[in-house]
């Protein structure tokens, strides 16, 4: 008898001819699977992953235009105009081929190495730098209604190493002097004329920026006693806080006391800087304010018959005081360095803190005089 009959024959053949079929259909899934994933990987990657060049490229021109405070944005622009002609190249793919990550900073930073090597705007386009030297450049429009210099720059000059002379037909026209106060210490004045200083601008005292206080500068009358007896010409300054017109009355009359009536040939000086790096009395006096603070100042000064002056830098007498309505008033000028871009009239510039003389320990400051108090 045989072991299997005919329906076992059957059955299973029919197991195998189905284990086969699924195993062929398997097969066929799994090439179906693989084809599609090589498909997917073709195509441009639409994640937030690092791998696609383009989105480096536009991320890096966000982050570059975040940081640029003067970069204008799609709020301030038409859709079409929100990028500057060149950055636009910079950003084209072209071939589709990738944009390296570096490319539009490195093309913006060549335009800012560009821009910051343009030269500023001079005098001669009716602009002046109204900054200290060792400042930022900030640049203002020269008001025609103001008396301007009629000095030739070309015809200043060094002599004997830091004096600075003004000389016209080969002629020196101007004066040397210096300004000290107790801040210089004692002064061997007869070894500051043999030094050929023809004059010192003197600080006779402060009113103190924050309490208002009047204050004698304690090296005042040995320094005028110093060039009387050393036959230096004077001058002399004070530092003014007035915040009205009482208390400029108050500094001119505290100044011609201090003198005790003696005369002198150079101006006594309203002088109004502003205090760095703190508050300070008169820095909300509208230029309107201290213009008349200085002429109460200016008017006492001259009752007394002397000579008013005010003192400033290029800043202050340009934003702190209205230069329209002091034509008439000599200005000393502080404004170091070999030139100044000051266009309008002065009498006396402070040319430098870093001065030196024989007599004077340390650094001084070295003024020139344009014109001649003692024939005045």
């Amino acid at each position: 008898m045989s072991m299997f009959d005919d329906r076992s024959y059957n059955e299973g053949i029919n197991v195998g001819k189905r284990i086969a079929i699924g195993s062929i259909l398997a097969s066929l899934a799994v090439l179906g699977i693989l084809g599609m994933t090589v498909a997917m990987n073709k195509k441009p990657h639409h994640n937030n992953n690092n791998t696609n060049p383009y989105v480096k490229a536009e991320e890096e021109h966000s982050e570059e235009a975040s940081r640029d405070p003067e970069r204008r944005t799609s709020d301030e622009l038409s859709f079409w105009n929100m990028y500057d002609k060149e950055e636009e190249k910079e950003i084209v793919v072209s071939e589709n081929k990738p944009v390296s990550k570096n490319t539009v900073s490195e093309n913006k930073k060549k335009k800012k190495e560009i821009s910051e090597n343009k030269p500023e705007p001079s005098v001669s386009e009716n602009k002046f730098n109204i900054s200290s030297a060792g400042e930022k450049p900030e640049y203002v429009y020269i008001n025609d209604a103001i008396p301007k210099s009629d000095l030739v720059q070309d015809d200043f000059s060094y002599v004997s190493g830091n004096r600075l002379v003004y000389s016209q037909g080969g002629r020196n026209v101007s004066h040397f002097g210096i300004d000290v106060s107790k801040y210089n210490g004692t002064i061997s004045w007869n070894k500051v004329k043999k030094q050929g200083v023809e004059y010192a601008l003197i600080r006779v005292g402060s009113r103190g920026y924050s309490t208002g206080s009047v204050v004698l500068d304690e090296k005042f009358s040995e320094n005028l006693n110093g060039c009387k007896n050393n036959g230096i010409d004077v001058g002399v300054y004070f530092f003014s806080q007035a915040i009205s017109i009482e208390e400029a009355v108050e500094e001119a009359n505290y100044c011609v006391a201090a003198l005790g009536g003696q005369a002198i040939r150079y101006p006594i000086i309203f002088d109004s800087e502003k205090v760095l790096n703190d508050s300070y009395r008169t820095e909300n006096l509208s230029s309107t304010e201290l213009t008349e603070i200085f002429k109460a100042f200016a008017g006492q000064v001259k009752a007394f018959g002397y000579t008013p002056m005010f003192a400033g830098t290029k800043e202050q007498l340009v934003r702190h005081v209205d230069l329209e309505n002091m034509n008439g008033y000599d200005i000393w000028l502080i404004d170091n360095g070999d030139k100044t871009e000051y266009p309008y009239r002065y009498s006396i510039r402070q040319y430098t803190d870093k001065g030196t003389i024989d007599g004077i320990d340390g650094n001084v400051n070295l003024d020139i005089c344009l014109i001649s108090y003692a024939e005045k």
